[in-house]
């Protein structure tokens, strides 16, 4: 990139640009594609030279949500995984925040895929680099107040609300305490504990990469495979996330998250669980 003004003013937003461009595309190679494609724009176009980074965001956005769309129509899941920087404070800088590394960053990626293109841009650049709704409605061809929905609609699946159901909040609460119970079962190997825990007719579907999926059915069988996990839980640290529709546990390994684990319950009985390897 040729040392100019412009080049130069790019190359201090870049961070921030990256930064937003992964939060929506959830794929570092895209994300660096599309702050790319940006900056092959503004040096054929004439930016606004007063606010720069905010005429790059809506850039930028616009290409991510090109992706996004197009994506769906080619049935696309991108995810790779999680940046290699450490956790943020909470009151740190925005982008710093979007770019941590935090132990639930795939699973919110796993929730940001399950909204609608345009969900997903109002979502990431009101509530996590803060642009107002003003600036987010043109950039999804909406008003504020529309845009404003958009955002309302995808925190209600990010924080796991479903809307209408009152009951949601026990339900939630409930199914967090049998991930809770579970993990503790599993890591102490307390086959009894476990088993009170299944449904007899428990499925497990486990992801062994090339070798396909393995799946083991009935609590039995189920507990047993769980309990004797517990031999090889001490190289592990595990962390409960909130999903859309219930709580999955990630293994972390080296500070890398190498597994998740899906649950499906229903009062204080797992019915489903599957396993997903994140290498």
């Amino acid at each position: 990139m040729q040392s100019t003004p412009l080049a130069e003013e790019f190359e201090s937003h870049r961070r921030y640009l990256t930064a937003v461009a992964y939060r929506m595309l959830g794929s570092h190679a895209d994300a660096e594609d599309a702050v790319q494609e940006a900056w092959l724009r503004a040096s054929r176009a004439t930016p606004d030279a007063e606010d720069l980074r905010a005429w790059l965001t809506r850039v930028v956005s616009r290409i991510c949500l090109d992706q996004l769309r197009s994506r769906i129509r080619r049935r696309e899941n991108p995810l790779d995984g999680l940046p290699d920087v450490e956790r943020a404070p909470d009151d740190a800088d925005p982008v710093v925040r979007a770019e941590s590394a935090d132990r639930v960053g795939y699973a919110l990626m796993l929730v940001l895929e399950q909204l609608s293109p345009d969900e997903r841009l109002a979502y990431v650049l009101h509530d996590v680099f803060g642009l107002s709704f003003d600036e987010v409605a043109p950039l999804v061809d909406r008003s504020a107040p529309a845009a404003r929905k958009l955002a309302s609609r995808a925190r209600e699946r990010v924080r796991g609300a479903a809307p209408g159901d009152g009951g949601h909040e026990a339900t939630r609460g409930q199914r967090r305490r049998v991930v809770e119970a579970f993990l503790a079962a599993a890591r102490g190997g307390d086959l009894t504990g476990l088993l009170a825990l299944l449904h007899p007719e428990v499925e497990f579907r486990q992801d062994q990469g090339a070798d396909g999926i393995r799946i083991i059915r009935g609590a039995e069988r189920v507990a047993a495979s769980a309990a004797a996990y517990h031999r090889y839980a001490r190289a592990f640290e595990f962390e409960i996330v909130e999903l859309a529709e219930g709580f999955a546990v990630v293994a972390i390994e080296q500070g890398t998250p190498s597994s998740i684990l899906f649950f499906r319950s229903e009062g204080d009985t797992i019915l489903e669980m599957e396993t997903r390897e994140l290498q």
